[in-house]
């Protein structure tokens, strides 16, 4: 795939650019490079909108083909820096089907680290916001119990990154591990027509670990223009929780967001799955939904659906794994729900899509 093979270079490229001159032996002293991929293929037997693997993407699987590998296939390469004692960096480049309706690479990691200690750092550059629980895996679909990140708990916050500098700080109290992260920054989104552009960004998180329990807690605030619109501001808070004791495991997220122009957004979702051997059952509830309050933009109901999904995950070799997920997703409004675009004039509030997702997720 030639966006596999772009992405690599672009990665190795930016690092080797960074780096004194060394004989070829010992770059690897000093670089580790790494991929990861999905090759996947959706299935919709609703024919009124696209099912998509999030809601910026301009089509998939249902209104304009019933197969569609568009939602979810991706492809990743990224690099990791030694520069010097307690001072390290990262590049992640990655290619996935975008708004524009293309594979165009782009760059969502690449930073500097600086560890004055072993609890405490300092980053400059581009890193991925925390705004989920698995928000800085969520692109490796290997890491996910399932497919993908439920399309609900994504909604409300389409920007993935923060161009700016953070804070990490870990607090060990007994059997209690605390990673405190203060971020500022800026974000932006491309949109067809139109781009989401986010200042004075800051990012409170903690994610507390006790045992084989974890627990996420994250507040983002910003000013925010879109299509020409006045500066307006956006608030979302989001805690979520994972229970792994290994055999099995039980996990949620949920958030609260709010946009001066667009109103208010509730999302959430619950899943548990079971490990039996190679193989993982699983079993997800999510759902987004908006108050009936009208806000300014005249837009109520936006993304509302709500989706029951039950799959199962094959780890057939090392660094490998195989995913069938079964999903019925009612659509709540035709307001630009959180799974669909392309809505045709037959779609009702109320309809149910089927949707059949096979993924093949691999590391290298």
């Amino acid at each position: 795939m030639n966006y596999k093979l772009k992405a690599a270079a672009a990665a190795s490229a930016f690092v080797l650019g960074t780096m004194p001159g060394h004989a070829d032996n010992s770059i690897g002293q000093y670089v580790t490079l790494s991929g990861f991929g999905t090759l996947g293929e959706v299935h919709s037997d609703y024919r009124q909108a696209d099912f998509t693997g999030n809601f910026l993407q301009p089509s998939g699987a249902g209104y304009s083909r019933s197969w569609s590998a568009t939602p979810d296939s991706d492809v990743g390469a990224q690099a990791d820096l030694k520069i010097a004692d307690g001072l390290t960096g990262v590049v992640q480049v990655i290619s996935r089907y975008d708004a524009d309706g293309n594979y165009k690479p782009i760059l969502e990691w690449a930073n500097i680290k600086y560890a004055f200690t072993s609890d405490l750092a300092v980053r400059v550059g581009r890193t991925l916001l925390p705004t989920y629980e698995r928000s800085d895996s969520e692109n490796v679909g290997y890491t996910l119990p399932w497919v993908r990140l439920p399309n609900e708990i994504r909604y409300s916050n389409s920007a993935t990154h923060s161009d700016g500098v953070d804070v990490l700080y870990r607090v060990a109290t007994g059997a209690v591990t605390q990673d405190l992260r203060l971020q500022w920054g800026r974000t932006s989104e491309e949109f067809p027509g139109a781009v989401f552009d986010g200042k004075n960004l800051v990012v409170f998180s903690d994610t507390l670990r006790y045992g084989d329990t974890s627990v996420h807690l994250a507040y983002q605030s910003m000013k925010y223009t879109y299509a020409g619109m006045p500066p307006a501001q956006f608030r979302l808070a989001s805690a979520g929780f994972t229970y792994d004791p290994g055999t099995w495991f039980v996990t949620g997220d949920s958030n609260y967001a709010h946009y001066d122009f667009f109103g208010d957004f509730f999302a959430w979702y619950l899943s548990g799955g079971l490990r039996l051997g190679q193989f993982t059952p699983y079993a997800i509830y999510s759902t987004e939904h908006t108050p009936s309050t009208v806000p300014p933009s005249g837009l109520t109901s936006l993304g509302n659906e709500h989706t029951v999904s039950a799959g199962v995950r094959w780890d057939f070799a090392k660094n490998l794994d195989f995913k069938l997920q079964l999903q019925q997703v009612t659509i709540g409004s035709l307001n630009a729900p959180a799974s669909f675009t392309n809505l045709q004039p037959g779609a009702r509030a109320g309809d149910k899509a089927n949707v059949i997702s096979l993924a093949l997720d691999f590391l290298f």
